[in-house]
């Protein structure tokens, strides 16, 4: 395979320099043999003047004016600009495809090791040895705290790694059985919070867990407090006395999950499903239960002091069950409300 040369854009600069150098120095000497000075008509031989007529002399001087605007009037500076337009043009040329193709080198090789040192935690993740799973979630956790300065990649490669983070993040709790790991996994996952920049302070501090797929997820005790699960899916997740004060649940999918003696308090519960759900001794004051679903949901014990329902779900007859013990004591969701003070809106279908 023959060797290609390769030049430096510095040689490639030299190379330009010296082609318009030499131009300039051939142009000079030409224009030097050009512009030496004719002889006067007066100074020639008197028989020479009688046969040259002035139109002659006229046609001379527009040829010499023509020669010297060719060398160094208009035309010719009108020929330099041509030139340097030509070579500056093949030269600039070649500098962007040099550094296109640099870049795009450069870029690849960036991937590979950002690629290379992601597979390395996940490989973390996934081995034996419960401390460096540990150790595998509190990466992935700063990793979504602040991506590493050190890893260049663009914004779509990016925002692919911290969504990928997190939904690996999600399908761990739902496999990991270690409660220390696990502890680790639910700290990792609200500690990405996009809106930092935000004027809104509650925002601010608000974690973007949106959409994420938390089915069978083993969450004992988790604080995520303030974070934002809207249209999450949580079904069948353990949940049992984990903190979601102030979280927005717009939508959340609690089908069949356990919340007991969870901690909901300021919670926007918009439209969230809690059917299936156990809810016993769930702390859910001021919570906003607009819409929310709560067909065959375990309630006892449940406190709802403060909630706002201006809009409700649009069964309220469907049933819960009111059993401490979980043997079915089912009344009317409408029932249960008003057991705990809480009247329907006016207009209520059922």
């Amino acid at each position: 395979m023959p060797t290609q040369l390769k030049l430096s854009e510095s040689a490639v600069a030299l190379i330009v320099l010296l082609v318009v150098v030499i131009a300039f120095a051939g142009a000079w000497l030409l224009q030097a043999r050009v512009e030496q000075d004719l002889p006067a008509p007066e100074s020639l031989p008197p028989k020479l003047q009688d046969q040259i007529t002035r139109y002659e002399l006229e046609r001379i001087k527009a040829q010499i004016k023509q020669i010297r605007s060719d060398t160094a009037g208009s035309l010719f500076w009108l020929k330099m600009v041509a030139v340097f337009v030509t070579v500056g043009g093949a030269v600039g040329g070649y500098l962007v495809g040099l550094k296109g193709t640099t870049r795009q080198r450069i870029e690849f090789e960036d991937r590979k090791n950002v690629d290379g040192a992601y597979q390395a935690v996940l490989a973390e993740l996934a081995g034996d040895k419960p401390l460096l799973r540990a150790a595998a979630a509190v990466k992935l956790g700063k990793l979504l705290e602040r991506f590493p300065s050190e890893w260049l990649v663009g914004p779509q490669r990016r925002q692919e790694l911290v969504d990928l983070t997190k939904r690996v993040i999600a399908a761990s709790l739902s496999i990991e059985s270690e409660p220390k790991v696990l502890k680790a996994l639910t700290i990792a996952l609200v500690m990405h919070k996009p809106w930092a920049a935000d004027g809104d302070d509650r925002k601010r501090r608000r974690s973007d867990c949106i959409g994420l797929d938390l089915s069978g997820a083993k969450a004992v005790d988790a604080y995520w407090a303030r974070a934002d699960f809207s249209s999450a899916d949580f079904y069948n997740a353990d949940l049992a006395q984990a903190s979601l004060r102030d979280a927005v649940l717009r939508g959340t999918q609690f089908r069949g999950a356990s919340l007991r003696e969870a901690v909901l308090i300021g919670a926007d519960c918009t439209g969230a499903n809690f059917k299936l759900c156990d809810l016993r001794n769930a702390d859910l004051s001021g919570a906003r239960l607009d819409a929310a679903i709560f067909e065959h949901a375990k309630v006892a014990g449940a406190v709802l002091a403060g909630v706002v329902l201006d809009k409700p779900h649009g069964n309220p007859s469907a049933v819960v069950d009111i059993s401490p013990s979980g043997d079915p004591e089912m009344v009317s969701v409408e029932a249960w409300l008003r057991s705990k003070g809480i009247a329907l809106p006016p207009g209520s279908p059922g």
